[in-house]
């Protein structure tokens, strides 16, 4: 992970950033549901309004045809999006590369963090196990990077080139999927810049410009999906699938 603490981004300042973008990402979904319960009635009034008013009634809702129905939706309509399938090939191949493409990477970047904090303290002793295990996550880091890399760009070309898709476009539309574009376009070049990178070796390689569009990717990152995602109407990348379970599948 050295090279990944350049232009100020040291260990404890990647530390701080983390807790403060978890933190601000805990509270945008705590005030979301409590938004959404303000909307719900049917339970008793001191719950009324409340963060768990929100949570009781979507449980309520999520699992009223049974633990199978429940289990059905979330993997045929959440994790693998049948319907969107159904619609088009072509999106639904946009929407899964975007979303295991950036999961995973968020994923990859949690656990580089703790291995990386195992390695600065020396916890147990586990630090050289720790060094190697971040090798092996070169691979993963690359290959998922590049299916993020080819599900935006599909979002960014649809866009561009048909005019029917392009008459639909919304500003939100630009700036979600633009904001994952550019973080994930970033992404790859702060790495070609360093040199040795998967695919393109030394090609672009010019390290002096490396920590800038480095700091430029985690900004844009900590940007759209710290601060924007949680205080938007862009929230339904999270309430789409809490709606699709509430009302157990279907249209």
């Amino acid at each position: 992970m050295a090279d990944f603490y350049t232009y100020g981004l040291t260990y404890w300042r990647v530390i701080a950033l983390t807790a403060l973008v978890v933190g601000v990402w805990i509270y945008g979904l705590y005030f979301m549901f409590k938004k959404w319960g303000m909307g719900s009635t049917g339970y008793q009034d001191e719950l009324r309004y409340s963060f768990w008013l929100f949570i009781a009634t979507w449980i309520h809702e999520a699992f009223k045809g049974g633990v199978w129905v429940f289990v059905k939706t979330l993997v045929l309509d959440v994790l693998l999006l049948r319907r969107t399938l159904r619609r088009s090939p072509v999106r639904w191949v946009m929407h899964m590369t975007i979303f295991y493409g950036f999961v995973t990477l968020a994923t990859l970047s949690g656990v580089g963090l703790l291995l990386d904090t195992i390695i600065h303290f020396n916890i147990l002793g586990y630090a050289p196990a720790a060094e190697e295990v971040f090798v092996l996550m070169k691979m993963p880091f690359n290959i998922f990077g590049y299916i993020l890399l080819i599900g935006s760009t599909i979002g960014v070309t649809r866009r561009i080139i048909f005019r029917e898709v392009r008459a639909r476009t919304s500003a939100y539309d630009v700036v979600l999927l633009g904001g994952v574009f550019l973080i994930t376009v970033t992404g790859f070049y702060a790495q070609w810049l360093r040199g040795d990178s998967f695919l393109v070796g030394n090609v672009f390689a010019y390290p002096i410009y490396a920590p800038y569009f480095a700091l430029v990717h985690t900004i844009l990152a900590l940007a759209l999906f710290a601060i924007i995602l949680p205080w938007s109407k862009y929230q339904h990348v999270i309430a789409a699938p809490l709606t699709i379970l509430a009302n157990r599948g279907g249209e």
